[in-house]
């Protein structure tokens, strides 16, 4: 009787294996998500300062013919010639610059460690004035970063601690894109921020909402079948609060809010041994299209089938962000400057290809990116010396 049961028990643990694997195998080749990750990021890369970070002292690697960078001990990118360091010292040769900002600043589709726009700042840097300082530019970057993130970074972490001589913030796409959830007094915040706290809550309360949790993050077979349950019945499963608000339409103008506010706190910790310098980013839009390569055309044309309203929603952003600077007068704070660059790649003469996705430059479009930041900083630092 009792090989009997252990036979009945072993033969279902191999069933059931075999079922997980085919299941992994078959979303796999199917690029898709292989369990849940809170906001597609995971539990994993979790900061107590930000919601999630990039993970500390990972080595470099090359996937699909795209180069991915190494992290310090601190979760830093490791491009260009930089190799760790204690960036709690500071050599008196050294200009210390760290850009912060999403996956457009970490960097996507990269072909080298040179290829980011830190890696080309540094380089341009030193080539142009080599014979001031010795430039140092720290990649603090991370995927889907919103400005709320990036204040908190920058005043708690790297003003606080690493000693910069210059701030860099490239962003504006990712506070156009992510939500801001149900409760607005909670919406200065990333949605993994919000899901974690709410993941969190719940777990603690009922077993079986932890049971739920922990098998939704590990078994591909219960996450597959609750997609198909969402997916049949329209009810949201994972991260419903976020879901459901992000087809409000009044959110966009709560995001421009979102967004304004916290770039005018960037402002007011900015000072004379830190300045601060914002990059409102480039991205294409309608407004852009016609002046889009056949390739860039392609991405933007496959992305909207999927996503009807992104681009018509994100330039609604853009272009409200663009005229509420323009008219604002809380900006005038001798170490902060806000750019807008959104329009940098619009003059599309020759049709030049500058997305590798719907979001993520190339190296053409990083160049030239990299290029007018490194024109402002040397008009800045030959203005000061």
């Amino acid at each position: 009787m009792l090989k009997r049961v252990s036979f009945i028990i072993i033969l279902n643990i191999i069933l059931l294996t075999l079922i997980e694997l085919s299941v992994r195998l078959l979303l796999k080749i199917n690029n898709l998500p292989l369990v849940y990750k809170t906001s597609n990021i995971g539990d994993n890369k979790y900061d107590f300062l930000t919601g999630y970070y990039n993970l500390p002292n990972q080595k470099e690697f090359f996937e699909k013919n795209n180069y991915f960078q190494a992290t310090d001990k601190y979760g830093f990118h490791i491009d260009g010639k930089r190799s760790p360091s204690n960036l709690e010292e500071k050599e008196e040769s050294e200009f210390r610059i760290f850009i912060i900002g999403g996956s457009t600043v970490q960097g996507q589709n990269l072909q080298n460690k040179f290829d980011p726009i830190s890696a080309r700042i540094e380089k341009k840097l030193n080539e142009k004035l080599n014979y001031k300082k010795k430039f140092l530019v720290i990649n603090a970057g991370s995927t889907s970063f919103i400005s709320s993130q990036e204040l908190s970074m920058t005043q708690n972490r790297i003003m606080y601690s690493f000693k910069p001589d210059l701030i860099i913030v490239l962003n504006g796409t990712n506070d156009s894109t992510q939500g801001l959830g149900k409760d607005f007094y909670l919406s200065n915040s990333h949605a993994y921020q919000r899901n974690f706290y709410f993941n969190v809550n719940k777990n603690s309360k009922s077993f079986f909402y932890f049971f739920d949790d922990l098998l939704s993050k590990n078994i591909s077979t219960y996450f597959l079948f609750k997609k198909i349950i969402e997916k049949t019945t329209g009810v949201f499963l994972f991260e419903k609060n976020e879901r459901l608000y992000s087809k409000i339409s009044n959110s966009i103008e709560k995001k421009v809010y979102r967004y304004l506010f916290n770039i005018k706190i960037l402002s007011n910790i900015s000072r004379k041994e830190t300045p601060i310098m914002v990059y409102f980013q480039p991205q294409m839009l309608p407004r852009n299209f016609s002046k889009l390569s056949d390739a860039d055309k392609l991405i933007y044309k496959n992305h909207q089938k999927t996503n009807p309203n992104y681009f018509k929603d994100k330039q609604f952003f853009f272009e409200k962000v663009s005229q509420e600077i323009k008219n604002d007068i809380n900006f005038k704070n001798l170490n902060f400057y806000f750019n807008d660059i959104s329009r940098i790649l619009e003059n599309n003469e020759h049709y030049d290809t500058y997305y590798s996705d719907h979001v993520h430059y190339n190296s053409l479009s990083r160049d030239i990116i990299s290029e007018r930041i490194v024109k402002d900083i040397v008009r800045e630092i030959l203005k000061k010396n």
